[in-house]
């Protein structure tokens, strides 16, 4: 079964109800549900997706979003190793580094970003939430 990172923007899509983002990244956790492909997370997100919702939302939220991912998502672990790969890696984002270096680690088979031009120079396949659902489509 395909292995794949969610970047953390395609989460927030779902957890806030970001329009019009969010319709496309429902569809994409509904097939990880079903079973179709396993969805996955960098762990160093979580803090990430509890800061932002907390702003947004508050507190009570917030809790509630990092619940529905650890029961949802599997949990790509951040290793020093994934810190010292991503500082070697060419792209200008940092975090995006550190994705692209943890999918490599769990040997994942692709990210799905709506940011897919800070992955540009990932040798893991990147692709769009409609890209992403696309190919579920073809499978």
């Amino acid at each position: 079964m395909k292995r794949v990172l969610l970047d953390t923007n395609v989460v927030l899509d779902v957890l806030l109800d970001r329009q019009p983002f969010v319709d496309e990244a429902k569809q994409i956790w509904e097939a990880s549900d079903l079973g179709i492909f396993d969805a996955c997370i960098a762990s160093f997100s979580i803090p990430t997706i509890h800061y932002i919702c907390q702003r947004q939302s508050g507190l009570e939220a917030a809790n509630r979003a990092v619940d529905i991912c650890v029961s949802g998502f599997e949990i790509c672990a951040l290793y020093r190793e994934c810190v010292l790969a991503a500082r070697r890696m060419a792209g200008r984002d940092f975090e995006d580094n550190l994705q692209i270096a943890c999918a490599i680690t769990d040997f994942l088979q692709g990210i799905v970003t709506r940011n897919t031009a800070d992955f540009a120079n990932s040798p893991i396949r990147v692709y769009s939430p409609r890209e992403f659902l696309d190919e579920l489509r073809l499978q």
